[in-house]
């Protein structure tokens, strides 16, 4: 039972129900009965409103029945008033000494309002005597919980020097604001139903008079937050469907959101929907049963990168079969190349327990997941947690303690590029008297948080092989470098990696391209240990090691410069690559210069990936040349490949007669014989690496 109302309390607090106005005073001269069988019904399809209000009707006449005290103290707890909650299920437990979980729950409310010493011997008590046989683990949670008595002073101490306010009350209203999300350093979008009035759920209401949860942009004037406008740019807003949970694609082009709707069974069922950006935002489209599985709900979608790949992940919300409990965030990969989407996977169980967890928000700066959860002990009901990785790979997860978390519900973290600042959700009292029944949005700022910058260069390593064979068949050569000379280069990858001592794993966090200079930047996290792995064409890139550990203080580190083994990434021209008139067949002095030029330089540096480029002057037909062209370019791969070169480093590409490098003809329209020759060339260029952390990176 719990475990279903549970699920129901978070898609009604974070997935947005709608609700609308209803009187509880007309069945009070009703029967015991009557009442209990109400309540019944009602909680069957979900309007624990109602539920509550029969149920406490009921338990005012029959003050011995723990059962429904402790169905009344469950729906108090789904409502969110929690007072009432811990009341009803104490009596609950005093009334019937074998329900250990209002024993459990109850222990859980004292501990939202911070009395740990109280909870944590309630919780003793149950797991002396609980023996298990329901759908959720508590000798696991108990255990958590027992541990988080212990470790809340710490938690309430560990203070990330953050600032934090409540959003005034053009934004935030009666109901619950969700989902707050930077548009840019001026805008926040979020969602909303706006309404002053407390509501409620009441069954067979017309849905032309029900209210719906939409999006909405508020705007920063003067330092303070103000309410704007629905937010319509797309159509994304849909009558009678409550929408929310809005988040866009890294580049901007796609803009993912849920979509919740009740079915037949009065169930909120949720799915994720993408448009596109093209001039405007094309029409919403359900993303496929891969993401959207049915009967099940699919939400609370946030998106990161593929670290090797560069692919969208998308990380979601679901309470779908095979997860560990309750909701679960699962993630799928989207293939650019088939335009599908993978499989959805569990995120595993550093991050999912048998509890739920909910709201993640993936940081692509520096590939920190944020989300929140109940299932692993923490100050009170949800709580904000972080972790680096990705996928079903995490560090072990940290809670962001005051002042984010608190007793409370506190979720849909949310921050700016720099995670300077951002916003977060709250049911959290403002005052002793306030009510804990909605969310409302905070703000919340860093203050004076340590910034770490890393900068180093890279140079090129002298290669005397590669500079004869260079010097004899190339053409096009890239800056002459002398003994006593460095040449520092452009457009190398470094990689930056967190190194995890305890499981000696390293995670990709960024990766950096050099400038002219050769030089690269990366900003760093207090407390952490790295790896900078360095792009080269040999078989073991270097490394560096670098430490944050015990830094105090802002600061720029300055690395000493690293030597590499490298190829240009620009066109090279291979001399003397002749073919037949109108063939494409090699000569036998075209594979003499392969065999002397690029054999020798693609077994020099066993990394690149090269593209084969093939190119004619402008005689003939413009199709024919490009045909021609490629041909020639795979005759070149093909010899190459019989020479003994991996066919996964080679690409054959033919241009015809599009890339001149010198006029076919002469200013007075005649022919122009030696720029001719020129263009009918034959060009290699180093278009990626292997056997790296990004494994090939492919230029367009």
């Amino acid at each position: 039972m719990r475990a279903n109302l549970i699920c129901g309390i978070l898609l009604s607090v974070c997935l947005s129900f709608s609700w609308i106005s209803g009187s509880s005073q007309e069945y009070l001269s009703y029967s015991p009965k009557r009442l209990k069988a109400l309540g019944d019904n009602a909680l069957e399809i979900g309007d624990t409103y109602s539920a509550r209000d029969y149920y406490k009707a009921y338990c005012d006449k029959k003050k011995d029945d723990g059962n429904v005290l402790f169905l009344l103290a469950e729906c108090y707890r789904a409502s969110r008033e929690y007072i009432s909650a811990a009341t009803y299920y104490d009596k609950a437990f005093k009334t019937d000494k074998s329900n250990l979980l209002a024993l459990y729950h109850y222990g859980e409310m004292l501990k939202i309002y911070g009395y740990y010493d109280d909870a944590k011997k309630c919780f003793l008590q149950f797991k002396q005597k609980y023996r298990g046989g329901d759908d959720i683990d508590y000798k696991h949670l108990v255990a958590l919980q027992i541990v988080a008595c212990d470790s809340a002073k710490v938690l309430l101490e560990k203070n990330p020097n953050a600032e934090f306010y409540r959003l005034n009350t053009s934004i935030n209203k009666h109901s619950v604001e969700f989902s707050p999300m930077y548009l840019n350093d001026s805008t926040l979008l979020y969602a909303s139903l706006r309404t002053d009035t407390a509501l409620y759920v009441i069954k067979n209401h017309s849905d032309s008079e029900m209210p719906y949860r939409h999006f909405y942009v508020a705007k920063k004037r003067g330092g303070s937050w103000q309410y704007g406008n629905e937010w319509l740019e797309g159509d994304f807003n849909v009558e009678n469907c409550n929408t929310g949970n809005g988040v866009f694609s890294p580049d901007k082009k796609k803009f993912y959101f849920s979509k919740c709707e009740q079915n037949w069974r009065y169930k909120s069922i949720c799915k994720i929907y993408v448009s596109y950006y093209n001039r405007g935002w094309s029409e919403p489209q359900a993303l496929p049963e891969s993401i959207n599985k049915k009967k099940v709900t699919n939400t609370q979608p946030t998106i990161g990168l593929d670290s090797k790949t560069g692919a969208e992940v998308l990380y979601f919300v679901s309470d779908r079969p095979g997860g560990k409990g309750g909701m679960d965030i699962w993630y799928s990969v989207y293939s650019p190349k088939n335009n599908k989407w993978t499989e959805s996977k569990n995120c595993g169980n550093k991050i999912n327990t048998t509890a739920d967890e909910v709201t993640p928000f993936y940081s692509v700066a520096d590939r920190m997941l944020y989300f929140s959860s109940n299932g692993h002990g923490g100050l009170g009901e949800l709580d904000v947690y972080k972790t680096s990785g990705e996928m079903a790979k995490w560090l072990e997860i940290e809670n962001l303690g005051v002042p984010i978390n608190s007793g409370f519900d506190d979720l849909y973290y949310s921050s700016n590029a720099l995670n300077t600042e951002g916003f977060f959700t709250s049911n959290r009292q403002s005052d002793k008297n306030a009510s804990t029944c909605c969310d409302d949005i905070f703000a919340f700022k860093y203050v004076d948080r340590i910034s770490i910058g890393l900068k180093g260069k890279v140079y090129l390593l002298p290669n005397k092989i590669v500079d004869s064979v260079l010097h004899e068949n190339i053409e096009s050569l890239p800056t002459e470098m002398s003994e006593d000379s460095v040449q520092y280069i452009e457009g190398t990858v470094v990689s930056l990696f967190w190194y995890d001592e305890k499981e000696q794993t390293k995670y990709f966090v960024a990766s950096d391209t050099t400038d002219s200079t050769g030089s690269y930047f990366f900003d760093l996290t207090a407390g952490k240990k790295y790896v900078l792995q360095y792009e080269s064409s040999k078989f073991t890139p270097p490394e560096r090691d670098v430490s944050t550990v015990g830094f105090t203080y802002s600061d720029t580190l300055q690395l000493e410069d690293v030597g590499i083994d490298y190829l240009p990434r620009e066109r090279f021209v291979i001399k003397n690559i002749y073919y037949e008139f109108d063939k494409a067949q090699l000569t036998f002095q075209a594979k003499r210069t392969i065999k002397h030029s690029l054999v020798t330089i693609l077994n020099e540096f066993p990394q690149i990936v090269v593209e084969i480029g093939s190119h004619t002057d402008s005689k003939g037909n413009e199709n024919y040349n490009l045909k021609l062209s490629q041909k020639r370019a795979e005759s070149v791969v093909n010899y190459l490949i019989e020479c003994g070169i991996e066919p996964e480093r080679l690409r054959a590409k033919g241009y015809g007669e599009s890339m001149p490098i010198a006029p076919n003809e002469t200013e007075d329209g005649d022919d122009n014989p030696e720029g001719r020759s020129k263009n009918r060339r034959t060009e290699f260029r180093v278009i990626g690496t292997l056997k790296q952390y990004f494994e090939i990176i492919y230029e367009e």
